[in-house]
């Protein structure tokens, strides 16, 4: 089973708005790692990362890298709200 990027990053953005504040940076490290467990390429990770503030950090930490190295745009680069 294949799932879209695009759908994966609406997915997301649907689902945190029920996570409690606090709660969004652990849920976004494990959807990072979840998503990444199957074989995703680098470059489409990189991507979805790219869908908000939390998914990026949960990135950056998964991947060890500074955010220079993360391909996205920085337009949605707000600081999470904890």
């Amino acid at each position: 089973m294949t799932i879209e990027l695009d759908a994966l990053g609406e997915v997301w953005l649907t689902c945190k708005e029920y996570i409690a504040p606090k709660d969004r940076q652990a849920a976004a490290d494990h959807v990072i790692s979840v998503v990444a467990d199957h074989n995703i390429v680098e470059r489409d990770l990189k991507a979805f990362g790219g869908t908000d503030a939390y998914l990026k950090r949960a990135l950056k930490e998964y991947l060890g890298e500074d955010d220079e190295d993360l391909m996205h745009d920085d337009d949605d680069d707000e600081d999470p709200d904890y």
